[in-house]
């Protein structure tokens, strides 16, 4: 029996592992009681939502990559390049546009506007629903995504040791929750930073070892050749084809949009910083560290593919999961090496904690700034701090209830994800589009476009679900398979559904603004990027009637929003 549990190392030199693992846990911990009792000591909102807009350009860039490097794509990246070969590492072109759109068009309008959530800037763009409306999508949405990100490394854990699952997801959750409710952004910011380099340390140790037990790098590179690993330019313009270098290179620019241009989890950290420029800066810095996390990851499954020469794992795991053969993979390269076992899981909960603690904290962010804060105005400091702390710890819960259903799901762990975030992401990109770059854009507008584009991305993605004809083949799989009529609609592929749900929200929102009455600002400036050309100066002629400017000399003077019928009298 070559079952997982069998191959645990934990249990052959567990004292070794279990205190690597152990010093991870305690380290978070004590970050997080640190900055409970250091500084401010947590008593205000500012510091322990915004970390009083002190942090550096480093441990900001830093913290950006561990929120979006997850133990999903730890464990899902190898899995797919194992299954389907190099196709997938094209997805890094995306991350030019998709890093430097962010720090030239959201950026700068955010940071200045010196909101605490982004979802602020909905309401003095459009209004108060659409506020709300954005907020409760990008909830729904953070709250489906902890569960996967919880599920992923205690299921790895389960495998490695034998340790009860649901056990192992409290254990993951509660640690979370713990330090982020104590230290508030700053905690979550500096273990993201400790977290980060575990991640690196963990992928380069099982690497080494990989490459060194087949037999060297030329050994690997002939076997991963042979195997028809190494995936051309594929230039397939088919939406429908899951893996191309359109749908890769252009779709994943709008996945990286939804992600690093307007998701909470990270806009907080561009909004923590302490000047715009050091906002800026660090969006560049992520750059560099994306491109590493997702060359380790793709050189993690061809050296896994080496070893295993494309065989099929299900008969030895007990399982078909392409997921639990990545585990199955650490875990025979790393047997008889005390304390690398233990580094490798350290390194997936590093990978999960990072994650799930931003979540905590964008989550308290969003539901105090936008759902209590205007409905109970003379709230006291003390008791907003306290409430938001109770929060953090309340979504850290239901996190917990989440992870439940990613254990139902019959999808791998990468593909859930990013589904996730493109049928709930991409709405949410489409309307903060619509307001920055459609100045004639309408609250009416925004509402329907919202609403048609999460009914679109939730009909496409649950269709795929069902009928899986958006499952991958292998790459030896020379079948032709074309499915027609409404199944073909469904079976677009997932890295599309950004840019499709985005442009839906953005078309909906334009026909029902012209058809409901035009918008007139009377002070929106800070509402539009100055860089955009078309945006430059609002008092161009906008396509049917100029739009008004008055009064403009504060950043945040923005008075109340007037529509105006577009076929009036």
């Amino acid at each position: 029996d070559l079952g997982l549990s069998t191959l645990g190392p934990f249990s052959q030199t567990g004292v070794v592992d279990y205190v690597i693992f152990a010093v991870l846990l305690a380290a978070s911990m004590a970050i997080g009681l640190y900055y409970a009792l250091s500084g401010g000591r947590q008593r205000t909102t500012q510091e322990f939502l915004m970390a009083d807009r002190s942090m550096h350009c480093l441990p900001v860039s830093l913290s950006l990559i561990a929120s979006f490097q997850s133990a999903v794509a730890i464990i899902g990246v190898p899995g797919e390049i194992y299954t389907h070969g190099t196709q997938y590492w094209f997805i890094g072109c995306s991350y030019i546009l998709g890093l430097l759109i962010p720090a030239h068009v959201f950026i700068p309008v955010l940071y200045r506007l010196r909101v605490s959530s982004a979802y602020q800037y909905l309401e003095l763009r459009f209004s108060k629903a659409v506020r709300i409306c954005g907020t409760l999508t990008f909830i729904c949405q953070m709250v489906i995504y902890m569960g996967v990100c919880v599920y992923t490394p205690a299921f790895a854990l389960n495998a490695v040791t034998g340790f009860e699952l649901w056990g192992t997801v409290l254990a993951t959750g509660l640690v979370c929750t713990l330090y982020t409710t104590m230290g508030g952004l700053k905690a979550v910011i500096w273990t993201d930073v400790f977290q980060t380099v575990v991640m690196f340390a963990g992928q380069l140790a099982v690497i080494m070892v990989g490459v060194q037990r087949t037999g060297g790098v030329s050994e690997v590179w002939r076997k991963v050749w042979e195997g028809n690993r190494i995936s051309g330019l594929d230039l397939n313009p088919d939406p429908t084809e899951r893996h191309t270098f359109w749908t890769l290179g252009v779709g994943g620019i709008f996945l990286m949009l939804s992600l690093y241009g307007v998701n909470q989890a990270q806009v907080q950290r561009y909004l923590s910083s302490r000047t715009e420029k050091e906002a800026v800066r660090s969006c560049y810095m992520v750059f560099p560290s994306l491109q590493l996390a997702l060359a380790l990851s793709c050189v993690m499954g061809l050296v896994m593919f080496a070893r295993y020469c494309g065989e099929d794992p299900s008969d030895k795991l007990g399982t078909s999961s392409r997921d639990a053969m990545v585990i199955y993979f650490v875990m025979d390269m790393l047997q008889g090496l005390p304390g690398l076992p233990g580094l490798f899981v350290a390194c997936l909960f590093s990978a999960a904690l990072s994650t799930i603690s931003s979540a905590f904290n964008s989550l308290a962010t969003v539901t105090m700034e936008d759902l209590i804060k205007p409905y109970f105005p003379a709230m006291s400091e003390s008791r907003a701090t306290l409430l938001s702390k109770a929060l953090a710890a309340s979504y850290g819960l239901l996190c917990l209830a989440m992870a439940y259903l990613t254990h139902l799901m019959g999808d791998s762990v990468l593909q859930v994800a990013l589904k996730i975030f493109g049928m709930v992401g991409g709405p949410i990109l489409g309307l903060f589009s619509l307001g920055m770059f459609f100045p004639w854009a309408n609250s009416t507008g925004a509402v329907a476009g919202l609403g048609t584009g999460l009914a679109v991305a939730f009909w496409v993605g649950i269709g795929s679900i069902f009928t899986r004809s958006s499952g991958a083949r292998p790459l030896q799989d020379n079948s032709v398979f074309r499915p027609t009529g409404l199944k073909r609609f469904y079976s677009l592929s997932y890295m599309w559904y950004s840019a499709f749900n985005c442009f839906t929200v953005i078309l909906i929102g334009l026909i029902i603004s012209f058809l409901t009455g035009r918008q007139v600002l009377m002070c929106a400036y800070p509402l539009y990027n100055p860089q955009l050309l078309f945006t430059n100066s609002l008092n161009v002629y906008f396509l049917f009637r100029p739009y008004e400017r008055r009064g403009c000399n504060t950043r945040n003077n923005l008075s109340p929003v007037r529509e105006t019928p577009l076929f009036s009298a």
